[in-house]
């Protein structure tokens, strides 16, 4: 019930770091598909017009060398195995300068888009993908609409592109009748080219446009209702009602442990209905009196009534229990600046205590 009214709320608050961590764990990137096509076809392009004669003359040279020792090879269970590895090596070594060019840039347009990213969450078996219902919205989506307004676009520009440059080459297809037909691979080759290369270029400028879009469509997704952003900072924080009741049984344990100490204090110090500040001083032990338990209001009244039944002496001074609480935590010492006035407190408190010991002797 609650998936249902979360599914009609409005995406409206920006993804949090852990949203787009854990899509990005699941290969959910901004990406163009155009950025790489581009590129390997560029690198392709620019590859086979560099190294193509001599990737064409290593074709040739080895077409010659079958020919000439075709009446000498025997194909047997034996001979199979290394004419196919040096069949496969050949292959490699001619291909090579166009291939190894087309795989880095491959993974580098990647790399350039999203860093470097290692997941097998796509590939993993999804029932779901199964469903027709599922695969017919995703027909009738607006991504889909998308991709089918590039690939018109593709087309469109790949078949103007192609009329621009052959009837710009119309004046000097006519001499070639009188060409050799290598002269007439050469002009075929230059035109493919020329295609090749405008093609490329814009491909290119609407990959760049493409990828501006996929980036804010992914950060649309990205996107979450208040629901989501609730459940998520539950999940990493805490229930805050959870968080409150423990905040509040260790304030309770904390309150208790303080009390006990109370006791032990040898003065409290009071504002005197606002403050309650108890102090305890060792000399063999302590470099200076500490603070032993304080409160204000409720914990000031219970920590004056401990004092009273304990026979813990009690002073009223308003400014000194103000400076005292802000001043000190429970279990730290006071700061040098109160030591003359805490001194002069503690001192009229042991003579009060010697006082009382003669009287009772």
């Amino acid at each position: 019930m609650a998936e249902s009214k979360d599914s009609f709320q409005e995406k409206t608050e920006e993804p949090t770091s852990k949203r787009i961590r854990d899509s990005r764990k699941k290969g959910q990137v901004a990406k163009s598909m155009e950025i790489n096509s581009a590129l390997i076809l560029l690198v392709g392009l620019l590859a086979l017009t560099i190294f193509g004669g001599m990737m064409f003359s290593q074709i040739i040279a080895a077409e010659r060398f079958l020919f000439s020792q075709v009446g000498q090879i025997q194909v047997t269970q034996d001979t199979l195995p290394g004419y196919l590895l040096a069949a496969m090596t050949m292959f490699i070594k001619i291909l090579a300068p166009v291939m190894v060019p087309i795989i880095v840039v491959g993974i580098l347009a990647n790399v350039l888009q999203f860093g470097l990213l290692f997941t097998l969450y796509p590939i993993k078996p999804k029932f779901d993908k199964l469903n027709p219902i599922s695969g017919i919205k995703k027909f009738a989506s607006k991504r889909s609409l998308v991709e089918l307004v590039k690939n018109i676009l593709k087309i469109v520009m790949i078949g103007w592109i192609g009329y621009l440059v052959i009837s710009g080459m119309v004046d000097e297809m006519i001499p070639l009748m009188d060409q050799t037909p290598w002269a007439i691979f050469l002009f075929v080759c230059k035109g493919v080219a020329k295609i090749g290369f405008y093609t490329v270029f814009a491909i290119l400028l609407l990959a760049i446009l493409d990828l501006v879009y996929q980036r804010w469509q992914h950060h649309q997704e990205m996107k979450m209702t208040k629901q989501e952003t609730k459940d998520e900072r539950k999940q990493t924080q805490g229930d805050p009602q959870v968080k409150a009741k423990i905040r509040q049984v260790q304030f309770k344990t904390a309150l208790q442990r303080m009390m006990k100490n109370v006791p032990t204090a040898d003065v409290v110090v009071t504002n005197p209905t606002e403050y309650a500040i108890a102090l305890s001083y060792d000399e063999e032990n302590m470099t200076a009196p500490s603070v032993v338990a304080k409160g204000k209001r409720l914990i000031a009244q219970r920590i004056r009534e401990l004092a009273i039944e304990n026979d813990i002496p009690i002073v009223e001074n308003p400014p000194l229990a103000r400076e005292l609480y802000k001043a000190a935590e429970v279990g730290q010492e006071i700061p040098g600046k109160l030591y003359q006035a805490v001194a002069e407190i503690l001192a009229y408190v042991y003579r009060l205590r010697t006082e009382n010991e003669v009287i009772y002797d």
